[in-house]
């Protein structure tokens, strides 16, 4: 099984989804403002393409010397290519198609393992190396054990989370190359989705902030499709609701981009079950080590039932998703307090009914600033220093932070 070969198509969907990631940070771009659909084998990494059809500026990521090593930076890391020595080369080659036969080339000479990179909202992003035998272990355990809760063979991934993301690469990538399944990905899943185009046999793979926009659309399923979330906490309410509209079954990932996938369920007010991997004796609180006795720290404090299952009680960093990203609002809070403007700030997590973006209350430094000019500089500045499931969807301003009955912390309604 762990002899299993990343095609050059995979690799190249993956090469697609990184460097976007990249170059999204790098220029301050929100998902819809790079379009990756026109990238190819043949789309350049710098330069200018000269084409009849003007079409040139689709076929180069046109990244300047900077961001050309800011790129090859974040494959290196990503792919282990300097466990070949073949890494120089990034630099030396030009287009995406140069890239992936180098990294097909480098996954021959022996650079096998993978990384995957935290968010990095509370510094300096963190590196987690995966053996290649375990990604591949872990995706074929969980292609049986989908297949078994459907009760009939997969057909096709619809592919709603990305797959330089661990959960997105083991379930979007591994599991479909192990299944010889296709793929819909992006923007093209999410309307296939939408346009009430899935079909028998699908595995759609999401995460709970599209679960739930898809759940407000009314959709109804066909028989026998399968959902997949991860990456945090799904409300029951929602696959309540999603089970209603024929959803067969929603199964959730318990894991991070450190472990990979730590448990899974597939009834909302059930517990999680560890996977086979991972083992409960001789460790530490809030630590698990894998069968190669190796010992990981979780980023949750969970309730154990028993050593097999458990429930996860909260973020031990105090981080929330929103869009399936780590974001971290008392860092936030602390930069908008930086700014002259605020004497005071509050960030917290919409709830469901609100739209689960981030929101905040600001204490303005002077009382006389108009709400709506101080609403239009706050979110220019968050648009040019945080990422878009950073930046607060709304400001609310007032005299006084909220403050519940014992006077801690309050939330406030919009």
């Amino acid at each position: 099984m762990s002899m299993l070969t990343l095609s050059k198509s995979s690799l190249l969907h993956v090469l697609k989804s990184l460097l976007a990631d990249e170059l999204k940070a790098l220029r301050h771009l929100s998902d819809h403002d790079l379009d990756t659909t026109a990238w190819d084998e043949t789309t350049l990494i710098h330069g200018s393409f000269e084409s009849a059809d003007g079409q040139g500026a689709a076929r180069s990521l046109n990244a300047d010397s900077m961001e050309v090593i800011a790129l090859a930076t974040r494959v290196n890391t990503c792919f282990q290519l300097h466990e070949s020595g073949l890494e120089d080369y990034l630099l030396r080659y030009k287009t995406l198609g140069d890239w992936v036969t180098l990294v097909a080339t480098a996954r021959d000479r022996g650079a096998r393992n993978l990384a995957f990179t935290t968010s990095g909202s509370t510094g300096t992003p963190k590196v987690c190396v995966h053996r290649w035998e375990t990604l591949v272990e872990e995706a074929a355990f969980f292609a049986r054990y989908f297949e078994d809760v459907l009760d009939d063979r997969l057909t096709r991934v619809v592919a709603l989370a990305p797959c330089h993301h661990i959960y997105g690469f083991i379930f979007t990538v591994l599991v479909p190359q192990l299944l010889e399944l296709p793929v819909v990905r992006g923007q093209q899943a999410l309307a296939l989705a939408q346009a009430r185009r899935l079909q028998g046999g699908d595995v759609v793979v999401g995460f709970p902030f599209v679960w739930q926009q898809l759940s407000r659309q009314a959709l109804r399923f066909p028989e026998k499709v399968l959902g997949l979330t991860s990456t945090g906490a799904s409300d029951p309410e929602i696959i309540r609701l999603l089970r209603r509209q024929g959803l067969t079954a929603m199964v959730e990932i318990y894991g991070s981009s450190e472990t990979a996938g730590v448990g899974a369920r597939v009834d909302a007010d059930e517990s999680y079950r560890l996977l086979p991997r991972w083992r409960r004796e001789d460790v530490a609180e809030n630590e698990l080590r894998d069968d190669r006795n190796h010992h990981y720290a979780l980023a949750d404090d969970l309730h154990w039932l028993d050593d097999r299952h458990f429930h996860p009680r909260g973020r031990k960093d105090e981080a929330v998703q929103v869009g399936g990203v780590n974001v971290y609002p008392g860092r936030i809070a602390r930069l908008l307090e930086s700014l002259p403007q605020v004497a005071r700030a509050q960030v917290r997590l919409m709830t469901h009914e609100e739209g689960g973006r981030l929101k905040a209350f600001v204490v303005p430094s002077t009382p006389l600033q108009a709400a709506g000019a101080l609403t239009e500089k706050l979110t220019q500045w968050c648009r040019m220093h945080l990422t878009a499931p950073e930046t607060p969807r709304v400001f609310t301003f007032g005299e006084n932070l909220p403050t519940g009955a014992m006077g801690k912390p309050g939330d406030w309604e919009l």
